[in-house]
């Protein structure tokens, strides 16, 4: 009998270790975390300078500029995103990171593009087969690729943008 129990706690084990892996390979859901804090991409050895969007750069437009870090398409394959500087038709000089990731057969890369900002707010680009939008949400970067490979969410945020501690509760001291 305790055979029996074994044998069946170690298949239910099985199962759930394989639907898991299964679930961990699948594209991205609205619920995942997609920044990885501990994310690393490709260090640039070459100096580069963000230029100061002019005066005539709307306000909505310059908010690109800068490095976007800690991004994980499908909360898995590290990517950052430098933006050099922004015209004011919307044209974009950005540098494209990714870290290697074995699994789905990436090696790093950094590779220089230029993108557009359309009239909704949202940069653009492709490269390839693989389609990519950003667009700017609470202070995030929330990016979208799609491609033969997939679609896949990353989310992210500036190399400053770090939790805030969540202050302790007061204790009043009171009269006994």
């Amino acid at each position: 009998m305790r055979m029996a129990i074994l044998l069946a706690c170690t298949a239910l084990l099985a199962a759930c270790a394989t639907s898991s892996e299964k679930a961990a390979q699948a594209p991205t859901s609205e619920r995942q975390d997609r920044t990885v804090s501990d994310c690393y991409t490709v260090v640039l050895f070459d100096d580069f300078e963000i230029e100061t969007p002019g005066t005539d750069v709307p306000p909505e437009y310059a908010a690109f500029v800068g490095e976007w870090v800690n991004g994980a398409w499908g909360g898995k394959w590290c990517h950052d995103l430098t933006i050099f500087s922004v015209s004011a038709d919307g044209l974009v000089d950005l540098m494209d990171m990714h870290a290697p990731y074995e699994p789905w057969g990436q090696p790093a890369s950094a590779f220089r593009r230029t993108g557009r900002i359309n009239e909704e707010g949202e940069l653009r680009f492709a490269h390839g087969t693989t389609q990519r939008s950003y667009r700017i949400v609470n202070g995030r970067l929330e990016a979208k690729r799609s491609g033969v490979s997939g679609e896949y969410a990353a989310q992210l945020k500036r190399p400053w943008d770090v939790p805030i501690p969540l202050p302790r509760p007061v204790r009043v001291a009171s009269a006994s």
